[in-house]
C-alpha cells in the first residue's frame, strides 16, 4: 500500500523518482535468501520502460539499446534478441536456411532447448560424443560429418568451453557454420575470448538459473552481416517492415520478439554478469582445490587455455553410487542432483526415441527428404551414457561465501568417508588443484639456437630467445667477436667470427640473423645448405632476385626463412587481424598506414646502397608492406613519391598510394625525418566499421554501435616481439603457425621493387 501510495505521488507531483525511493521499493528483496537477483537498477529501467507507455519492443528504445549493448560487450558488431535461449538457437539456425533432412551435430548432454529449434526446421539431430571434459569430442564430431551436415551445434557445458581451436579447424575444413550454445556460459573465456564469439553465431538463455536472467529471454550473436539481417527478420516471423503497402512476410518464422520490460532487466543485469563469472570462477577454483585429494572424486574439468564459469560445479565419482551420495549430501545440508540428466538427451524425450513430432507423421525422420534410418537408443554416445552414471551437480552460486564453500567441502569428504564405511579421516596427501596446465611451447626436445650478428638489434633476438624455456643458445656470431662474449658468458655458448667456422662446430636447429641486409643472400644459402632454420631480420634481401633464390632454396631443403616482421605479433595488428577477417569491418575500403621518426642518418650504413639495398622504403616500408600484406591481402599496384628532407644518398621520406586486390585502396607514410603527426599509425576504415591503431592498442567502432571501444595491449614492444621469437621456436619443433610463412619475405621484397620501379628505380 505505501510502495503504491508513494509511486502515486510522484506521479502526481510530476517528479522523478529518486534513489533514495527505488532503495524503498526495492528493500523487501534484501530479506530473500540465495542470489540477490534484481536491484535498483533494474527498477529504474523497467519503471522507465512502464513511464514511456510502450512495451512493444520494434517499437520501444530498449530492446535496441540491450542489443547494442550485448554486441558491445562481447565484441561483435550484431546481436539480436528473443524470448528464450531456444529462440536464440532457432534463430541462429534460421539464419542458416536449413532445408528438411539437412543434419545438425549436435551435444548429447544438455537440455532438449537445444534439440527443439533443430526439429522445428526439419533437420535431424546427430549426437556427438563427449571427451573428459562432458563436451563434445571434436573427433566424434568429424566422425560423425555426411554429405547432410549443414551446422555443428555445440554446448558449452556447465560453463567449461568446448575445445574451440579443434572444432573451428574442423568446422573450416568441412566448410560446415557452427554454433555455439552459450546458455550456461555467460562471459566465459577461451583463450583470451568469450565462448560464443569464436564461432559463426552465439547463442544465450537469460532464463531465472542463468548468469544473468530476465526470468526468461535470448540472445543470439554474430559477426557475419548476412546471419544478423536473416536473424532480426526471423525473430519478427520474417516480417520486412520497410515502406508502406500490403505486408511483406519473406518466408516463414516465428514471433519470438522480446519486450522492452524484458530488455530494460537485460540491460541491468549486463552489467552486473562480469562480477558474477568472477566470482564463480573464485569459488569454484577454491572448491577444486578442498577436494582435490580424495581418490573417490575427479574434480570439475577444465578444457584446456579456458576459465570455468561454474554453472555448476560437476564432480565424477569413482566406486560410489550417485543416489546414495547424493542422499548423503542433503542429509549434511548441501543439495546435489545425481547424474544431471541421468541419460542423453536422446533417451529423454519419446520425440526421438518414438519420433512424435508433427502428428503422426514422424517428420523429419520419415520424410521424402530423408533417405537414412535416424535410431535413437541406448549405445549411441556411449561415453556420455556411462559419464552421467557418475556425475554428481553441485549448484553453487555467486551468493555463496567461502565459508559455505568449505561446509560443502567438508560435506563431500564425510559422504565419501561415509559411503566407504571408513571411520576416520583420510589420510591421502593433498593432490595438487585440477586446474588447467599451460601446453608447453614445443615437445620436450631442446631447440639449438645460434645469433649472427651481435648489435643492437641481436640483443634483441638474444634476449627473448633466452626467456623461452625449450632454447638452448650455443653459438653467437660477429666480425667483431669482443660484442660476442658477452653473450657467449651470459648463455655458456661459443663466439665465433665467422658463419662457416661456426657451422664447421655447431649443430644447430635455428639462427636468427642480425646483420646488414647485403649479407643476408650468403648467410642464409650458408644456413639453408647445412640444413638450419633461419630468422632473417628485414629486409630478407637487397632485390627480389635474391629474395626468390634464398625462398627457392629453403622450399628445396624443406626449412623455414621466416622474415622478422614484428608487426604481425603486436597486439593491436593481432585484434585487427581478428576483425578483419571475421569481416567485422564489413569490406576494406580504405587505410592509412604512417610509420616515421625524427634521427639524424648520416654517417650509418643505411645511407650506404650497396649495405642496405635503398632507403627509407627498402628499411621502413618493408614493415609496412608486409603489415598491408597480412591484414588486407595481397596488392594490385604501388605508386610512390619522394620527399627528401635530409642530405643523405637515398630517400628518407616517401608516399605511397597501393590498390588491393580485393578492391580498397590506401596510403603508406613513411620517413626518418618526420614523426607521425597522431597517435595512431594506422587506421583502417570499413563498410561496417572502423578500427584505429596506436602502439599502446586499438580503438574501434562497428556501423552498429553506438560508441568507440578502447582495447590496450597487456604486453610491451619487447614482449610481444618476443612472440615472434617463440612462433619461430615453435615452427621449428614441427607446431607450425599461420602467422608467418616463408613466402612473405618474398611478397614484400617484390613490392618494395615496385615501389623503386614506380619512381624510376633505387
Amino acid at each position: 500500500m505505501v510502495k503504491r501510495l508513494l509511486i502515486e505521488l510522484k506521479q502526481k507531483l510530476k517528479v522523478p523518482m529518486t534513489e533514495k525511493m527505488y532503495k524503498f521499493l526495492m528493500r523487501e528483496a534484501s530479506e530473500v535468501p540465495g542470489r540477490q537477483l534484481f536491484g535498483v537498477e533494474e527498477l529504474k529501467l523497467v519503471t522507465e520502460a512502464l513511464v514511456s507507455q510502450n512495451l512493444f519492443g520494434v517499437d520501444g528504445k530498449m530492446v535496441t539499446n540491450f542489443e547494442k549493448e550485448f554486441a558491445i560487450a562481447y565484441d561483435v558488431p550484431y546481436a539480436v534478441a528473443s524470448t528464450s535461449g531456444t529462440a536464440a538457437i532457432h534463430t541462429a539456425l534460421g539464419a542458416l536456411d536449413l532445408n528438411p533432412g539437412d543434419e545438425v551435430i549436435t551435444a548429447p548432454i544438455t537440455d532438449m532447448g537445444t534439440i527443439i529449434p533443430i526439429l522445428y526446421q526439419n533437420a535431424v539431430p546427430v549426437f556427438a560424443d563427449i571427451d573428459e571434459t562432458y563436451n563434445m569430442d571434436p573427433t566424434d564430431v568429424e566422425k560423425k560429418i555426411t554429405s547432410r551436415t549443414k551446422a555443428i551445434l555445440i554446448v558449452h557445458l556447465f560453463a567449461n568451453p568446448c575445445d574451440m581451436d579443434k572444432m573451428m579447424e574442423i568446422a573450416k575444413r568441412h566448410n560446415i557454420p557452427l554454433i555455439e550454445d552459450c546458455s550456461q556460459a555467460h562471459m566465459t573465456e577461451y583463450k583470451g575470448k568469450y565462448v560464443g564469439t569464436i564461432g559463426d553465431i552465439g547463442c544465450f538463455s537469460f532464463q531465472q538459473s542463468k548468469h544473468m536472467t530476465t526470468g526468461d529471454g535470448g540472445m543470439t550473436i554474430t559477426s557475419n552481416r548476412a546471419y544478423a539481417e536473416r536473424m532480426k527478420l526471423f525473430v519478427d516471423k520474417n516480417y520486412a517492415r520497410k515502406g508502406w503497402g500490403a505486408r511483406a512476410y519473406i518466408s516463414l518464422a516465428p514471433n519470438y520478439r522480446m519486450n522492452e520490460l524484458t530488455a530494460a532487466v537485460g540491460r541491468a543485469q549486463l552489467k552486473k554478469v562480469k562480477k558474477v563469472i568472477n566470482r564463480r570462477h573464485e569459488l569454484g577454483e577454491h572448491l577444486t582445490k578442498l577436494i582435490s585429494g580424495i581418490p573417490e572424486i575427479k574434480t570439475a574439468p577444465i578444457t584446456e587455455g579456458a576459465s570455468h564459469g561454474y554453472w555448476l560445479y560437476p564432480l565424477t565419482l569413482k566406486g560410489l553410487d550417485t543416489n546414495a551420495f547424493a542422499e548423503e549430501m542433503k542429509k549434511a545440508g548441501v543439495w546435489v542432483s545425481a547424474g544431471y540428466t541421468v541419460k542423453p538427451i536422446y533417451l529423454c524425450t519419446e520425440t526421438l526415441t518414438n519420433r512424435k513430432t508433427y502428428g503422426t507423421s514422424g517428420c523429419p525422420f520419415t520424410c521424402k527428404y530423408t533417405d537414412k534410418n535416424y535410431e535413437y537408443k541406448e549405445g549411441l554416445c556411449p561415453k556420455a551414457e556411462e559419464a552421467l552414471k557418475h556425475l554428481i551437480g553441485l549448484p553453487f552460486d555467486e551468493s555463496w561465501s567461502m565459508a559455505r564453500i568449505e561446509r560443502a567441502a567438508q560435506a563431500v569428504t564425510a559422504t565419501v568417508q561415509k559411503l566407504k564405511g571408513e571411520s576416520k579421516a583420510a589420510t591421502a596427501e593433498t593432490k595438487p588443484a585440477n586446474v588447467p596446465v599451460k601446453a608447453k611451447a614445443v615437445d620436450s626436445k631442446t631447440i639449438k639456437i645460434g645469433v649472427i650478428g651481435c648489435g643492437q638489434m641481436g640483443e634483441w633476438h638474444f634476449s627473448a630467445y633466452r626467456n623461452n624455456p625449450n632454447v638452448q643458445m650455443t653459438a653467437f656470431v660477429d666480425t667483431d667477436i669482443s660484442k660476442t662474449e658477452p653473450f657467449a658468458k651470459k648463455m655458456g655458448g661459443k663466439s665465433y667470427s665467422s658463419v662457416k667456422e661456426m657451422l664447421k662446430n655447431e649443430k644447430l636447429d635455428g639462427v636468427s640473423i642480425c646483420t646488414i641486409p647485403a649479407t643476408h643472400k650468403d648467410i642464409v644459402l650458408d644456413l639453408l645448405n647445412a640444413g638450419v632454420n633461419v630468422l632473417c631480420e628485414k629486409p630478407l634481401a637487397i632485390s627480389a632476385a635474391q629474395a626468390e633464390d634464398m625462398t627457392r632454396k629453403a622450399d628445396e631443403k624443406k626449412l623455414l626463412l621466416y622474415t622478422a616482421y614484428k608487426f604481425r605479433f603486436f597486439e593491436e595488428v593481432l585484434k585487427a587481424k581478428e576483425l578483419i577477417d571475421k569481416e567485422q569491418l564489413g569490406n576494406i575500403l580504405s587505410f592509412r598506414l604512417m610509420l616515421g621518426g625524427a634521427q639524424n642518418m648520416s654517417g650509418t650504413w643505411y645511407t650506404d646502397k650497396a649495405l642496405s639495398g635503398g632507403g627509407v622504403i627498402i628499411d621502413t616500408a618493408s614493415h609496412a608492406l608486409d603489415l598491408v600484406n597480412y591484414l588486407f591481402g595481397e596488392v594490385e599496384s604501388v605508386k610512390t613519391r619522394l620527399n627528401k628532407q635530409q642530405e643523405i644518398a637515398v630517400e628518407d621520406t616517401a608516399n605511397m598510394e597501393l590498390v588491393l586486390k580485393k578492391g580498397g585502396h590506401g596510403t603508406i607514410d613513411i620517413s626518418w625525418s618526420l614523426p607521425v603527426p597522431t597517435q595512431n599509425y594506422l587506421e583502417i576504415f570499413g563498410t561496417d566499421g572502423t578500427a584505429l591503431l596506436d602502439f599502446k592498442g586499438i580503438t574501434y567502432k562497428f556501423k552498429t554501435w553506438d560508441e568507440w571501444k578502447r582495447l590496450d595491449n597487456q604486453r610491451d614492444s619487447k614482449q610481444a616481439f618476443a612472440r615472434q621469437i617463440d612462433n619461430f621456436v615453435n615452427a621449428i619443433a614441427g607446431n607450425q603457425s599461420k602467422t608467418i610463412g616463408n613466402e612473405d619475405g618474398l611478397k614484400a621484397q617484390r613490392l618494395i621493387e615496385e615501389a623503386y620501379e614506380s619512381i624510376g628505380g633505387k
